[in-house]
C-alpha cells in the first residue's frame, strides 16, 4: 500500500511538472507572438491568441436537455454559442494532452477491466477520495456533435434514472479529447457466460431474476427501458446483482430514436420492427439471460434453437421445477402482451422462497 501511494505521489508531482511547463510555454508562445503583431493591429481590438485560448480554457460545455426528465425544460439552448464558435480551432490544442486530461489529474488507472465494440472500461483509483472507480471510455473520438448527443444518451438516462440498488451507480461524465469519459460505480465482476464456468442453482438465478426485475421496475416506473439486457450487463457486487451499459437505453413511449441491444435475446417483435411493448422486450431479454445462465453455455446467434426460443418453444430443463420453467415461458412468450410485466413478475409465487432465503441470510 505504501508502495502505491509513494506511486500515486510521484504521479501527481509528474503532473504537476508537465503542467508548470505548458504554462512556461504558453507565455514563452504570447511574448513572441505579441512581438509579432504591430501597433496598427493593437489599435483595431486585436484580441491576442493567448486571450482567446484561455476563454477557451474556461468556457462550459453547451447547455442539452436531458430528454429522459418528464420536467425537463423544453428549451435546448447554448448561451455561449456566439463565444464558443470563435475558440472551435483551440480545444484540441488547450485540452488535447495529458497535462491538461481530467482523466490522468483526477485519476489512478488501475487496469483495464471491460472491453466492447465502441467503448473500453478501467478500473482506477480516485486520487482525491482514494476509492475505486470503473470509467467507461469511448475508443473512437466523437468529432460531429450528433456523434456526442448520441453517446450523451448513456450518461442523460443514468443521470436521470437517479439511484437504485440494482442499477450500476453513475457518478461523472465529461468530454475529453473529443472522447466521452463516464465515471461508474465498480463492480466485483459481470455475469457473462464467456468470463466464468459457474454452474447456477435454480435457486440462485432466482435470485438474479428477482433483483434485475426489480431495477428493471424501476426504470420502466421512469419511462425507460433498457434495450440490452443480456448476463454481460448484469453485474454483481458484494451479492448485489445490478443492470448496467444503458448505451442502448430509450423512452417507452418511443420518442426516441431505438436501437435494439444483442441480437441473441431479442424477441422476434424487435426484428420485425414492432416497438409496441418496449418493457416487455426487456422482459424476454431477461428470461433470455436466465435460460443461458441456467443452461451454461451461451446462446447462439442462429440456428434452431435462436428460432425455437423466440416461438416460445424452450427446451426441457431436466433437474429443475416445472414452476420455474412456466416462467421462463410466460416471460419468453412471442406475443408480448402476454408476458408479465416487472411488476407481475415480482409478484409471483416462485420469489416467496427468495425472500426467505434472504431472511435467513
Amino acid at each position: 500500500m505504501v508502495s502505491q501511494v509513494n506511486s500515486i505521489s510521484s504521479n501527481l508531482s509528474c503532473h504537476e511538472q508537465i503542467v508548470e511547463l505548458a504554462r512556461d510555454t504558453f507565455g514563452a508562445d504570447e511574448i513572441k507572438i505579441e512581438k509579432s503583431i504591430t501597433e496598427s493591429q493593437r489599435n483595431r481590438s486585436y484580441v491576442p491568441q493567448s486571450a482567446v485560448a484561455l476563454r477557451c480554457r474556461v468556457m462550459p460545455p453547451p447547455c442539452i436537455k436531458n430528454p429522459y426528465l418528464k420536467d425537463a425544460s423544453e428549451i435546448d439552448i447554448d448561451p455561449f454559442g456566439n463565444q464558443r464558435s470563435k475558440c472551435a480551432g483551440f480545444f484540441p490544442v488547450v485540452i488535447g494532452g495529458d497535462g491538461l486530461s481530467r482523466y490522468r489529474t483526477d485519476f489512478h488507472e488501475i487496469e483495464q477491466i471491460g472491453n466492447g465494440n465502441f467503448s473500453r472500461v478501467f478500473k482506477a483509483l480516485k486520487r482525491i477520495d482514494g476509492c475505486m472507480y470503473a470509467v467507461k471510455h469511448s475508443t473512437r473520438q466523437l468529432y460531429q456533435d450528433t456523434e456526442r448527443r448520441k453517446a450523451l444518451m448513456e450518461v442523460q438516462a443514468l443521470a436521470a434514472l437517479g439511484s437504485h440498488e440494482n442499477i450500476v451507480g453513475y457518478y461523472s461524465s465529461w468530454f475529453e479529447n473529443e472522447q466521452l469519459y463516464i465515471q461508474m460505480e465498480l463492480c466485483d465482476h459481470s455475469l457473462s457466460i464467456n468470463r466464468s464456468s459457474k454452474l447456477f442453482t435454480e435457486g440462485e438465478v432466482l435470485e438474479v431474476m428477482y433483483q434485475i426485475a426489480k431495477g428493471l421496475q424501476f426504470i420502466h416506473g421512469k419511462g425507460i427501458t433498457h434495450l440490452d439486457v443480456k448476463p454481460d450487463n448484469i453485474y454483481v457486487k458484494n451479492g448485489v446483482y445490478k443492470l448496467g451499459d444503458f448505451g442502448c437505453a430509450t423512452l417507452l413511449d418511443r420518442s426516441l430514436p431505438i436501437e435494439e441491444g444483442d441480437a441473441r435475446y431479442m424477441p422476434q417483435e424487435i426484428l420485425n420492427d414492432r416497438y409496441d411493448y418496449l418493457d416487455k422486450v426487456d422482459i424476454f431479454s431477461l428470461g433470455a439471460a436466465i435460460y443461458e445462465l441456467i443452461r451454461g453455455s451461451a446462446l447462439p446467434e442462429s440456428g434452431l434453437l435462436s428460432l425455437n426460443l423466440r416461438e416460445g418453444k424452450l427446451p426441457l430443463l431436466p433437474g429443475h421445477s416445472m414452476q420455474f420453467q412456466n416462467l421462463l415461458k410466460a416471460m419468453m412468450d412471442p406475443e408480448p402482451v402476454r408476458r408479465p410485466s416487472a411488476k407481475e413478475l415480482l409478484e409471483n409465487p416462485i420469489f416467496d422462497r427468495v425472500q426467505r432465503a434472504a431472511k435467513t441470510r
